[in-house]
């Protein structure tokens, strides 16, 4: 009661208002640097607990002053100019201080003790200040007030850095904020109210109460002045924050190069997609693009020319989904797209169709026309998975099926497509185990002359029965070897053999063992040659391998350089499927070709086919016109060998003719062959 009646009765209320509200603003900016303080670690705290103590103790210096100048003593009063200053001092330095021990590691201990030197940094500043405040009468003071000022400003002050300590929201910088303005309040009219003044005889005058207005007012400002700095400083310092954090974020949640999502970004908006799916049941779906023939594009145009190819194209992608779509790089040349809300086959395919459409529209770069293509495999939610990891798979599934059937295409997930994978795989570990027990086998198709019907040669096919799936054709497992690196060990296997067999044929009759692609590209391919030759004893006129156009296509340079040396070692080289691939005169020209063979696919449609009648006749007018060989393959009817002899192709092979036996039946056919021309 005597502090309220202090309040009413002893002070100015214009003053005590002044006073209350520069308290609450002063508390409440405090709250926010001293948990900024708290949290801060190394030089950092440092800076932050000046900032803190220097705002925290002009408030409460400020409130004590404004509020003591609203006092109405009814004696004349002086204020001493160096107390005055040493008393705020007093409440910065130890402000700083209890902050300081605050923010030790102890928790428990650290509390108390800082928060109690704060309140008596506060206490101290006060009474301080009150000898500074000379009043000419007789001063009298109730012990019991000044020490309930103390223990009401430790209190709280303790009170409130716990408060700060335990939680890091909102609610604790208010909770706290209201704890200090209370030891401020509570510290200052418990003091005042501890403090008493009985005017003298002869001296019944006052203050002067427009000069304490105006110092008030001066003292007002100066604080808020110090306070709006450091609140200025504290937002200052967190909007930088905030943007440096953004712009981490950012960093961390997309692609360098493109701006796309990245990786990481994707597997969190797919999780969270699947899991509003079991929550609200929303479909969405899920695309995922591979680039078709971007290697090339780095090894020939670089790859500063790539990275525009990716930046355009990531545009490109963004352009063709809709608004709202979610497109990430996740990979050197692979994207993912999340459709958000679409469940439909048709609008997923009307999607995918439009992302295929627009990667296969050619750019130019730096005077380079850039071609190049994608595919696209489409998994459904719910349909076709609820889980992340199932849907990237089904995805992947797709996506593999739209490569294999010729790229540049999409396709959506279908269960069947489940089977196929799994024999693929199961294709992948037999074939290892294959290479390793010697388990594939040579068969030779005899090769004729169209006109005399003698045997002049035989191709070396290579066959596989796999133990789980039975006879493999060489157009399924073949592929597979390649990109499980096993077709070199292949081939050279093939090699050392059907040299070997060759060997104990009758001299006339040459060999001809196909060539992949990888093989091509492997520069110990010479050697591997020249060693079968060497270990079988086979002459090298009698060996011709056989290429196909698309071997040419991957490294024209290095295949120069290879096939350049296979021909100096005497063997022949023959260009397989001619006509199907991407046929140029200047291959016929740059190349050691001896030999151009004629794809089935013409061969099977004569003699009714004119288009297919017209390339044959083209062909074989080229090669006697090069001076090459012609061979035309998978005869079966007797009008197509009829027309293949009357166009002078040299020499003929195919079902009709010979089917392709084994080592031994063909050894004992040649001979008889042989027996029947001497005869």
């Amino acid at each position: 009661m005597l502090i309220i009646s202090c309040i009413i009765y002893d002070h100015n209320l214009w003053f005590v208002l002044m006073a209350a509200l520069m308290c609450i603003a002063g508390a409440m900016v405090s709250a926010t640097l001293f948990r900024r303080t708290l949290s801060e670690k190394g030089i950092a705290r440092v800076h932050w607990c000046f900032l803190s103590a220097v705002t925290a103790g002009a408030a409460t210096w400020a409130t004590h002053f404004i509020a003591m100048l609203g006092y109405q003593p009814n004696a004349p009063v002086t204020l001493d100019g160096v107390l005055t200053v040493i008393s705020a001092l007093i409440a910065v330095g130890g402000i700083g201080t209890g902050l300081a021990l605050a923010s030790a590691k102890f928790t428990r201990s650290a509390t108390i003790l800082g928060g109690s030197i704060i309140g008596l940094a506060m206490g101290a500043m006060h009474y301080v200040g009150m000898f500074a405040y000379r009043v000419d009468g007789i001063v009298q003071w109730d012990w019991r007030y000044v020490i309930a000022s103390l223990l009401i400003a430790m209190t709280c002050s303790s009170l409130a850095i716990r408060r700060l300590r335990a939680e890091s929201g909102t609610h604790s910088v208010w909770h706290a904020g209201a704890l200090l303005a209370l030891a401020i309040i509570g510290l200052h009219f418990g003091g005042m109210a501890a403090f008493s003044v009985s005017a003298m005889a002869g001296y019944s005058q006052g203050g002067d109460s427009e000069a304490f207005a105006a110092m008030a007012a001066a003292i007002g400002m100066v604080a808020l002045l110090i306070v709006g700095t450091g609140i200025s400083t504290y937002l200052v310092e967190r909007k930088t924050s905030s943007e440096g954090e953004s712009r981490i974020a950012h960093i961390a949640m997309h692609d360098a190069l493109t701006n796309l999502a990245n990786r990481h970004q994707f597997t969190e908006a797919l999780r969270l997609e699947c899991e509003k799916i079991a929550l609200f049941g929303r479909p969405f779906a899920l695309m995922m693009v591979d680039l078709d023939r971007f290697k090339p594009i780095n090894d020939t145009l670089g790859h500063p020319i790539g990275d525009v190819v990716l930046k355009r194209l990531a545009h490109r992608l963004t352009l063709a989904v809709r608004e709202g779509d979610m497109v990430a790089r996740i990979g050197g040349d692979e994207f993912a797209i999340i459709c958000f809300g679409i469940g439909e086959h048709l609008r997923a395919t009307a999607i995918a169709e439009r992302v295929v459409e627009v990667l296969s529209r050619p750019m130019i770069i730096d005077g380079n026309v850039v071609e190049l293509s994608g595919s696209v495999g489409v998994a459904l939610a719910p349909d076709h998975g609820i889980a992340p990891d199932v849907l990237v798979q089904h995805a992947d599934i797709a996506l593999y099926s739209a490569k294999h059937d010729g790229k540049q295409t999409h396709r959506v997930f279908e269960p069947t497509l489940m089977e196929i994978i799994q024999r693929r795989r199961s294709l992948e570990a037999a074939l290892r185990r294959a290479c390793m027990r010697d388990e594939f086998t040579i068969v030779y198709q005899p090769v004729f002359a169209s006109r005399s019907g003698a045997v002049t040669g035989a191709e070396a096919l290579l066959r596989w029965t796999c133990p789980e799936h039975g006879e493999i054709s060489p157009a399924e497992f073949i592929p597979i070897a390649e990109e499980l690196g096993l077709v070199s060990r292949i081939g050279a296997d093939v090699l050392h053999q059907s040299c070997k067999d060759a060997a104990s044929w009758p001299a006339h009759i040459d060999l001809a063992v196909n060539v992949s692609p990888v093989q091509l590209l492997d520069p110990r391919l010479p050697q591997t040659v020249a060693q079968a030759l060497a270990d079988s004893g086979l002459a090298p006129h009698r060996l011709e391998l056989e290429i196909t156009e698309t071997a040419l296509l991957n490294n024209d340079q290095a295949a120069l350089r290879t096939l350049t040396r296979i021909r100096d070692l005497g063997v022949r080289i023959s260009l397989d499927d001619f006509g199907t691939g991407y046929s140029s005169l200047s291959y016929l020209h740059r190349f050691p070709i001896s030999r151009i063979k004629i794809d089935k696919s013409f061969v099977q449609k004569l003699p009714d086919d004119v288009g297919s009648a017209s390339i044959v006749r083209a062909i074989a007018q080229l090669g006697a016109s090069l001076n090459m060989k012609i061979t035309a393959e998978g005869i079966e009817t007797d009008s197509q060998l009829s027309f293949i002899r009357d166009h002078g192709c040299d020499e003929v092979q195919g079902f009709l003719t010979g089917r392709p036996i084994p080592p031994a039946a063909f050894l004992a056919f040649a001979g008889t062959q042989t027996d029947l021309a001497e005869v």
